[in-house]
């Protein structure tokens, strides 16, 4: 058997993956040779209905299964960041998708890395347990290898994500005018302060653009700058959740300000869908696509000017970067 390992993984883009990962692998003639370790808060797929185990998300637990089960399995795939508890006599890989686990050594003394860098003590001690790390792209082998986790020859670079899941369905000038999309989560790498004061600062200057953005109540001081921005004639709308297509396909412009991702899988998405991308000038986003124009993420007039630009101007079409190697990582499991 070949053991998936996605403890630990239940939501955002790691899920994304997760779910397509598993669809793909439920298509292959071969899907009876693989079994799914999963986490309790991960949504299992419908299509997923035997060779899977759920297990209480703690590192203990994942130690007993390990310690358990461990001659069962002639090859090892872990899908969040850490690497087996214990040294396995079998090929083991790890997929590493968390470039804020490689700020954590940078940033130990920075009370708001406290846990990151103790999950990074995790990943470290575990570290000698595989084989290699898999990443999606070059600038996290980039970052792996600034910390030395390992040599340059035990990390494959290999990028997967569902490429036929969005598909331009309305041509560009069909689109709503004037709305800029930025779906995240609201923490601090996604760089809602500047965002939101560049907001105000449109309305300051005359420009009122919508922008849906998705707070959940983890960051309610987002929630009420939004309020407050908005008392001042600013049309931004929090959706808190909501199904990407449903702004992707309607919806000219994705703004993207960033200051971290260890992909950038909304990148690829939008452009799928026929947006258009503003997006941070940062290594990550050129590993993704080639944007239709860029912004200094740290300047609030930055972000507003090229919002102004879009509005104004005709900006190119985004292209997709990054292959979907689905095939490949899957060849590599069996193989």
């Amino acid at each position: 058997m070949i053991l998936i390992d996605a403890m630990f993984i239940n939501k955002g883009g790691g899920s994304v993956l997760l779910e397509y990962l598993i669809d793909t692998i439920l298509l292959q003639p071969e899907k009876e040779q693989f079994f799914f370790l999963l986490d309790p808060r991960f949504k299992i797929p419908a299509s997923l209905k035997k060779n899977y185990i759920v297990i209480p998300n703690k590192i203990s637990e994942r130690i007993k299964y390990y310690k358990t089960n461990y001659l069962k399995f002639k090859k090892v795939f872990c899908f969040a960041n850490t690497p087996p508890p214990i040294k396995l006599k079998v090929p083991t890989y790890t997929y590493f998708h968390n470039q804020k686990l490689l700020e954590a050594p940078k940033k130990k003394f920075n009370r708001a890395f406290h846990k990151l860098y103790l999950k990074y003590l995790i990943t470290k001690l575990y570290n000698k347990n595989t084989d290699f790390y898999i990443v999606q792209t070059p600038h996290m082998v980039s970052e792996m290898l600034s910390i030395k986790l390992k040599p340059i020859v035990a990390i494959l670079t290999i990028p997967f994500y569902d490429d036929k899941k969005y598909r331009k369905e309305k041509p560009f000038e069909e689109r709503k005018k004037d709305e800029f999309v930025f779906i995240s989560n609201p923490s601090p790498q996604k760089n809602y302060p500047n965002l939101l004061n560049a907001w105000e600062y449109l309305l300051e200057t005359g420009y009122k653009p919508v922008l849906h953005v998705t707070i959940d109540d983890t960051a309610p001081q987002f929630i009420e700058r939004v309020k407050e921005i908005n008392s001042k004639g600013a049309n931004i709308i929090n959706h808190v959740y909501v199904n990407p297509k449903e702004l992707y396909y309607n919806c000219p412009f994705l703004l993207f300000p960033s200051i971290m991702e260890s992909f950038g899988l909304p990148l690829i998405e939008a452009a799928s869908s026929g947006m258009k991308i503003l997006a941070s000038d940062l290594p990550y986003v050129y590993d993704a696509v080639k944007p239709s124009i860029t912004f200094n993420p740290f300047d609030k007039i930055s972000i507003a000017d090229t919002v102004i630009k879009a509005m104004k101007q005709n900006l190119p079409d985004p292209e997709i970067v990054t292959k979907n190697e689905i095939n490949k990582l899957i060849l590599l499991l069996l193989n």
